[in-house]
């Protein structure tokens, strides 16, 4: 560790109250010093290791006890006396866990002063405590540290939305350990749906095939994501009985089962027939239709793909393009810069990797290129038909590309080969790759988003969507538009009528939903988080951004 970094962390650990973090900070040296992960950790007096993530699990839950000081601490923010108000509102701060349903429950109460004050308690803390619980989860998924499987547990109905959860399961299969089979398994009778189904995706990491019993008695659970989930660890075994259950489940109401459903069936089977989760009912029911022939016939026999092909996994960053300073920049989930790159000149696309690597486009080099955490170039391809301004690596390893002045579409492989291609006129700026197969390209100038089949044929489009620059496909089959000229980010159904519409933002270049439901959008302010109602949770004040990933 060099005398300046040593310096600067025994300045910041002047006071008593942090000298546990600078001594971790020491005693970890530089190479870990230099993790976000661990500092984020050293923020909270938190370390790495199993004792402690565990000590900061069991907070969640506060104890009886800790609850009487809790409540009596919400009942004090009614105090005649001005510093016990105060006194009680920092005391209530600075829990780290547990506090959500208290104040919940204050707020729900009849004091207007209290419930006025928890209010503003609980918006402060609401983000940061979940900044530190996904912090704590991506630690344990990260360095596999074992021996937290029951505090894992005990922590789910603090993973109120569907990131957090992945989150946790991921760091459950991590963390699991044969001596953790007995709890398991006593999981997979709880009422709660979630811990069903995060019980039997860490018991089959752990047991293997040994565990597809547990798993074939879930196929017939009250809660089809848990159908969903047991389907999958079957079919990852090549049993057969997962393919009915998936088959359909792709009649779901919900679109996520659906999506689950069909991404299973198509990496285990390697069918497809034209199955679309965001079609309508009569559209999936003739895809199903054939899947169920299929089923009946060569599904009998035919050899399944094992293992499987895992999904994404949100590891709580955000990647930015800083097309003036040529950066690529990224912020953990509480908003502190942990990352950065010096790239090619006026880098306007740009993608954060499951891996941890990061994907750019510079527009005005015309190129793309792969960076690892270290920030050295692991792939990179130059020579594009046309300045990058959206780029994504697709599961097969291939990279989409949209050469915006170039007017093209291209899939690039590994190896450095064009091997698709679509050309389009109108200004592609952003491409995303489909479920189904096809290819959602925002066309500028054209006004439009459309849909292109393999052949580069447009199948589908809606226009007079303004000078839009970013489009996702939702699971809800809605297509999230944002766009130059536009203070408002809209939400299209597939006849292309506007059925949400949130913000007041200044040229909006990218939005993207998150797991929770919100959304990030980036403007010429910066990186702004809103909730579903449009409610501005985050901001990060940063001007000459072009594209961020929450990824």
């Amino acid at each position: 560790m060099n005398a300046d970094f040593q310096h600067r962390v025994a300045t910041t650990c002047a006071s008593r109250v942090a000298a546990a973090v600078c001594a971790f900070l020491f005693a970890a040296g530089a190479a870990q010093a230099d993790d976000p992960t661990a500092r984020r950790l050293a923020e909270y007096h938190l370390e790495p290791t199993a004792a402690s993530l565990s000590e900061y699990l069991a907070s969640l839950q506060p104890t009886p006890e800790r609850q009487k000081q809790l409540r009596e601490l919400i009942l004090q923010l009614d105090d005649p006396d001005f510093a016990r108000r105060e006194d009680a509102k920092g005391e209530l701060l600075r829990q780290v866990g547990g506090i959500a349903p208290l104040l919940d429950e204050a707020i729900r109460g009849e004091n207007p002063e209290i419930r006025w004050r928890a209010k503003i308690i609980r918006d402060q803390t609401s983000r940061e405590n979940r900044a530190i619980l996904s912090t704590v989860l991506a630690a344990i998924h990260e360095r596999k540290i074992v021996g937290l499987a029951a505090p894992l547990l005990g922590a789910l109905p603090h993973c109120d939305d569907q990131r957090l959860r992945q989150q946790l399961h991921r760091a459950l299969v991590a963390t699991a350990s044969p001596a953790d089979t007995g709890l398991l398994r006593q999981q997979l009778a709880a009422s709660d749906a979630q811990a069903r189904l995060a019980a039997i995706v860490a018991l089959a990491a752990v047991q293997g095939a040994d565990a597809d019993a547990d798993a074939v008695g879930l196929l017939a659970d009250p809660a089809e994501a848990v159908q969903a989930a047991a389907a999958r660890e079957l079919a990852n075994h090549g049993r057969r009985e997962a393919l009915p259950v998936l088959v359909r489940l792709l009649e779901s109401s919900e679109m996520a089962i659906r999506a689950r459903a069909i991404q299973t069936l198509r990496a285990s089977t390697g069918q497809q027939f034209n199955y679309s989760v965001y079609a309508t009912p009569d559209e999936r029911s003739r895809a199903i239709a054939a899947w169920k022939t299929w089923l009946a016939g060569e599904g009998m026999t035919a050899p399944l793909a094992v293992p499987l092909a895992e999904g994404p996994v949100w590891l709580g960053r955000l990647l930015v393009c800083d097309y003036a300073q040529h950066k690529l920049v990224e912020f953990d989930a509480a908003g502190k810069q942990v990352w950065e790159k010096g790239v090619g000149a006026q880098p306007w696309a740009c993608q954060g990797l499951p891996s941890g690597h990061r994907l750019v486009g510079s527009y005005q080099e015309k190129s793309i290129a792969e960076y690892d955490a270290r920030g050295e170039a692991v792939w990179r391809y130059d020579g594009l038909p046309g300045g990058p301004t959206s780029v994504e690596r697709l599961e097969s390893g291939n990279t989409l590309v949209a050469c915006t002045e170039g007017e093209v579409v291209v899939e690039i492989d590994p190896a450095k080969k064009i091997v698709w291609q679509a050309k389009l006129l109108g200004r592609p700026v952003d491409a995303r790759r489909l479920e189904d197969g096809r290819t959602l390209v925002t066309l500028q100038n054209a006004q439009k988003i459309v849909e292109v089949d393999s052949a580069g044929m447009i199948v589908w489009e809606i226009s007079g969507v303004g000078q839009a620059f970013s489009a996702e496909r939702l699971d809800s089959g809605n297509t999230l538009v944002s766009g130059i000229g536009h203070s408002k980010v809209r939400e299209f159904d597939r006849a292309g009528r506007v059925v949400w519409e949130r913000g007041s933002f200044t040229n909006p270049y990218t939005a993207q939903r998150l797991l929770s439901g919100n959304t990030i959008v980036v403007d010429t302010t910066g990186v702004i988080e809103i909730d579903p109602q449009g409610t501005v949770v985050s901001r990060l004040a940063r001007g000459n951004l072009s594209r961020a990933w929450s990824y």
